[in-house]
């Protein structure tokens, strides 16, 4: 009698330590759940929003489907590319972990420590593509002159007719030079295949082309390069009375500004779908 219960208890034990190894499983990436191990990117700032959880280093979250890494959980932004629209992080690995401006680990850097939570700071902070695990890479400011905060537009809604444009156009496209270096902005002829009210026709968008020439993709860098200008209108759209931007097929505008960046579906190829150039759309009196 002494030798079963004796058994009984010593299986009993054996379950139990059965059951407890079972909860101590290792985290699991990209299932929208931020576990001890791994670097996670949210949505919106104090950690708030949609998860996208990492456990290796990725140097270019892509910007596309479905080729990108996306936030993964419910909240918002679930679904959307990571590239260019985290605002916090949560680093849950043992060392310190570094987020990038630019994809390939460069550009401006923030460097977060082991086991913390923060936001993001003002330049990394929606302009992300890059983070590379158990690197101290400390924090680089922006490239000297360029994507600094604009002047507050001044100019009233108005229209004017293509090729000339509004000075509320002139305003950006001069914060643009000024600020960014991009010099080949343009309101284009006017385009007689558009309603008069379009944005072009009425002096109220710019298209900056990026690549070597209308037409032809451009190359990795100059993609990056792109990218730096959208976010950068889209960054100080309400400072530049931006109304919306389109880039690499996807669109960002003020009345949707909740759902990031789009994908854009009223044109296609390199041109149509805004892969050569970037196209910046002014608030108007015609809302077109």
């Amino acid at each position: 009698m002494f030798k079963k219960i004796a058994l009984v208890a010593m299986m009993g034990a054996l379950i139990g330590v059965s059951f407890g190894a079972a909860t101590a499983n290792a985290a699991t990436a990209r299932n929208g759940v931020c576990e001890d191990g791994e670097f996670c990117l949210y949505y919106n700032s104090d950690n708030a929003g949609s998860i996208s959880d990492f456990n290796t280093s990725i140097s270019d979250y892509g910007d596309e489907q479905p080729s990108c890494y996306e936030f993964k959980s419910g909240g918002n932004g679930q679904g959307l590319c990571v590239k260019n629209e985290a605002a916090s992080v949560w680093n849950r690995t043992d060392n310190k972990v570094t987020v990038y401006f630019n994809s390939g680990y460069a550009g401006p850097s923030q460097t977060i420590a082991a086991n913390t939570k923060t936001n993001l700071n003002s330049t990394l902070k929606n302009e992300n593509a890059s983070h590379k695990l158990n690197d101290g890479g400390g924090t680089t400011p922006p490239p000297g002159g360029t994507y600094a905060p604009p002047n507050t537009n001044p100019h009233p809604s108005a229209a004017a007719r293509a090729p000339q444009a509004t000075k509320r156009t002139q305003f950006v496209d001069d914060e643009i030079r000024r600020l960014t270096g991009e010099k080949d902005c343009w309101v284009g002829d006017y385009r007689s295949y558009e309603p008069s009210t379009s944005n072009h026709n009425t002096g109220n968008a710019l298209d900056c082309t990026i690549s070597n020439a209308i037409g032809t993709y451009p190359n990795a860098a100059q993609k990056e390069q792109g990218w730096k200008l959208a976010n950068w209108l889209k960054k100080y759209a309400d400072k530049l009375d931006v109304r919306y931007v389109i880039w690499q097929g996807k669109i960002w505008s003020v009345a949707r500004s909740s759902e990031g960046w789009r994908n854009y579906t009223a044109g296609s190829g390199v041109t149509g779908g805004h892969y050569d150039h970037v196209h910046v759309s002014m608030q108007n009196p015609y809302g077109d």
